[in-house]
C-alpha cells in the first residue's frame, strides 16, 4: 500500500510538470497527456484519476491565479459572465476552467488505465501463450 502512495505522489508530481508545459504552448488540448502517463503509471484507475485530475487541476489554478495576478484575467471574465448572466460571475468562468481541465484529466487517466489493462490481458497473454508452445 505505501508503495502506490508513492507512486500516486510521483505520478501526480509528474502531471503537473508536463501540464504546466503543455499549458504554455497554442495547442492546451495536449493535456490528456499527462493524464494518459498518470493512468499508465497507477496500477489502480482510481489512483490514476486522482492524481490526473489533481494535477492538471492545481497547475490551472496557478496558471488562473497567476494571470489574475499579472493580466488582469479576472477582469476579462468578469465581463463575459456579465454579458451571459450579469455583474459579478466572472468566478463561475474561472470554475468553468478549472472543471475542464479536472475532466481532460480524468479523461487521460481513464484512456491510459484502460490501455494498460489491454496491453496486460492481450498481449501479454499471448507472449505467455507462445512461450508455453515453445516449450
Amino acid at each position: 500500500m505505501e508503495k502506490e502512495k508513492m507512486i500516486l505522489l510521483l505520478s501526480f508530481i509528474v502531471v503537473y510538470c508536463i501540464t504546466s508545459v503543455l499549458t504554455l504552448i497554442p495547442v492546451w488540448h495536449l493535456i490528456i497527456i499527462p493524464g494518459i502517463i498518470a493512468g499508465i503509471m497507477n496500477k489502480s484507475m482510481r489512483y490514476g484519476i486522482l492524481a490526473a485530475s489533481t494535477g492538471v487541476l492545481t497547475c490551472w489554478l496557478v496558471y488562473v491565479l497567476f494571470g489574475m495576478a499579472t493580466r488582469n484575467t479576472y477582469t476579462i471574465l468578469n465581463q463575459i459572465g456579465a454579458l451571459l448572466f450579469g455583474s459579478g460571475s466572472g468566478w463561475i468562468f474561472m470554475l468553468l476552467i478549472l472543471l475542464i481541465g479536472a475532466i481532460f484529466g480524468l479523461l487521460g487517466a481513464v484512456i491510459g488505465n484502460i490501455g494498460l489493462v489491454l496491453v496486460n490481458r492481450y498481449v501479454l497473454s499471448e507472449n505467455r501463450k507462445l512461450k508455453s508452445l515453445e516449450n
